[in-house]
């Protein structure tokens, strides 16, 4: 097969060489590119776009990091049993047991979450001593305080504020994830590394004995294989835009993602073909899109992370709230995919954000999320509920057809307006009786951050007991938003050990293929532990894979 190359790789004609060959161009590839780099390895860039930093490019670059220099620095103590047992808990919820070796995990999944507890600060040191990317301790913009971690409430998280970390320009301010695409690629660019775009990933080449030695890729110029002395390393994103991929994996059909268009799953049926082993699959980095922007464009600028605001809540099909709205957007939006055995459906697929004037009054534009002003498009606007209700069955008519023939319980109008009265209730009570939002660190702090509030005279500062509600006003607009499920990436493929070699069927390391980032089976599976909690574990994932190839000997 075209796999495995004719012999030994002294037979193949190269059209290039490198001890290392780094597969994609965002925050894992680069890591593992300047780690290599930096510690005297040749190595060489692919990417399959024509523009380079992949969705890292379109991301904050805020990177969770356990136990940091910022948080040593300030005398925070994070150890790393705790953390390691909160990681596992967050992981593997059914597995967890505390009082179990591993916590109840295999000791090949304890061992990928212990190694990124024990390099991730090893990472970021690094990258700060080589000067490859600078960090600083990441503040919730103009609220000038530590985050708060995606599950801060329970026991088992000793360290709940602080652990995010972003990269920042000489000045020392925020740059986002193509700034720091730029000083890694600046560092690269120092030491003569080629970083080539529009190479795409085809194949893997082996040697008589199915270790990796190369790749196949494809380029403007034709067919080119690249030789990897050492090792090849990819971290090509995962397949939040193969829709053949998504009806395949996902249980219910992902409509919109941030991530980059090129972002394919190309390294799971690759990597399949040198007989990887496969991992949560089905697994993904969640958030909710607005639906009508997604149906225009799989590829959104952004999501609609969190319902920014007070006076503001979701509902399903059958007009009733399901979740706590405030919570993090990656576990509220596996809420997307909520199964009902009697009416064999997911009633929540596509969920209702309703809100009065207020929110549009006061919530900021700036928050990084859709515009949610009535001159949107997208924002259906009723004079009363009932004409809102009415407003929003008329609209999901005219989609129905793009949306599998989906249509809203008859209920939808009644259950409204006595969703919002209940909510309205425990407005003024300060509590979410079913949900229970606004009693938890969490749901506070980042919603300031989502709504990015200006209070006016007329809507002043939230009086009522809980901050996180506020009752919907007495009198009309009212409006509403149709959210569907959407993806940041998705995180399963190929599975790594904790050194970052990807695994056969086995959990033997294929010789010479090492994987990190969104293209792998994430070391955290699906826990989006806090701001950064993807790219937290892709660059340390990235460092290790380029550490551990530095330290591959190979003939001639």
């Amino acid at each position: 097969s075209a796999t495995h190359a004719e012999g030994a790789s002294a037979e193949i004609s190269w059209h290039r060489e490198a001890d290392i060959v780094c597969v994609g161009s965002g925050a894992a590839s680069l890591s593992a590119a300047s780690t290599a780099a930096a510690g005297g390895a040749s190595v060489i860039v692919l990417e399959k776009a024509a523009v380079l930093g992949g969705t890292t490019a379109k991301s904050g670059a805020v990177i969770w990091i356990p136990n940091h220099f910022g948080l040593k620095a300030r005398g925070i103590s994070d150890p790393r049993e705790a953390c390691i047992q909160f990681l596992s808990r967050y992981a593997f919820p059914t597995l967890y047991s505390p009082d179990t070796p591993y916590f109840g995990l295999s000791e090949f999944d304890y061992d990928r979450i212990a190694a990124f507890y024990d390099n991730g600060s090893k990472a970021v040191d690094f990258f700060r001593a080589e000067g490859i990317f600078q960090l600083a301790e990441w503040r919730m913009w103009d609220l000038d305080q530590p985050a708060v971690d995606y599950l801060e409430h329970v026991p088992e998280n000793i360290t709940p504020m602080g652990r995010p970390l972003a990269a920042v320009n000489d000045e020392g301010t925020f740059c986002w994830g193509i700034g720091m695409i730029q000083q890694i690629v600046a560092f690269l660019r120092k030491r003569d590394v080629p970083i080539l775009t529009e190479h795409a990933l085809k194949e893997l080449l082996t040697d008589a004995t199915g270790a990796v030695v190369g790749v196949l890729v494809e380029t403007p110029d034709g067919l080119k294989r690249v030789r990897g002395r050492r090792a090849v390393i990819v971290a090509t994103g995962g397949y939040a835009h193969n829709t053949d991929m998504i009806q395949r994996y996902q249980e219910v059909f992902a409509y919109g993602s941030c991530a980059m268009p090129s972002s394919q799953g190309d390294f799971i049926p690759i990597a399949s073909r040198v007989g990887a082993q496969l991992g949560n699959l089905h697994g993904a980095w969640r958030c909710g899109v607005v639906l009508e922007q997604a149906l225009e464009n799989r590829s959104v600028g952004t999501g609609l992370f969190v319902p920014p605001g007070d006076s503001i809540l979701l509902v399903n099909r059958f007009g009733k709230r399901f979740v706590n709205e405030h919570r993090n957007y990656n576990d509220r939006s596996r809420s997307h995919a909520t199964f009902d055995p009697n009416r064999v459906e997911f009633p929540n697929e596509f969920q209702f954000m309703i809100y009065d004037q207020r929110i549009v009054e006061t919530v900021g534009e700036q928050n990084g999320q859709p515009r949610i002003s009535p001159e949107e498009s997208y924002v259906i606007s009723g004079q009363s509920l009932s004409d809102l209700a009415a407003k929003v069955v008329a609209r999901v008519k005219v989609l129905a057809p793009r949306l599998g023939g989906y249509e809203l319980d008859k209920s939808f109008t009644q259950n409204l307006k006595n969703t919002v009265h209940t909510f309205n209730q425990y407005a003024l009570d300060g509590r979410d009786l079913d949900f229970g939002r606004g009693e938890l660190p969490y749901d506070n702090a980042w919603q300031k951050l989502w709504a990015r509030p200006t209070y006016t005279e007329t809507y002043p500062e939230n009086s009522y007991p809980n901050s996180s509600l506020h009752p919907l006003a007495a009198q009309g607009p009212y409006y509403a938003i149709m959210l569907a499920p959407g993806l940041l990436d998705t995180n399963g493929g190929p599975l790594t050990d904790s050194n970052a070699r990807v695994v056969d069927k086995d959990l033997q390391p294929i010789p010479g293929l090492y994987g990190a980032g969104n293209c792998i089976c994430a070391p955290t599976r699906n826990a989006y532990a806090g701001a950064g909690g993807t790219l937290g574990p892709a660059l340390t994932y990235g460092f290790i894979a380029g550490k551990h190839a530095l330290t591959r000997v190979v003939a001639n």
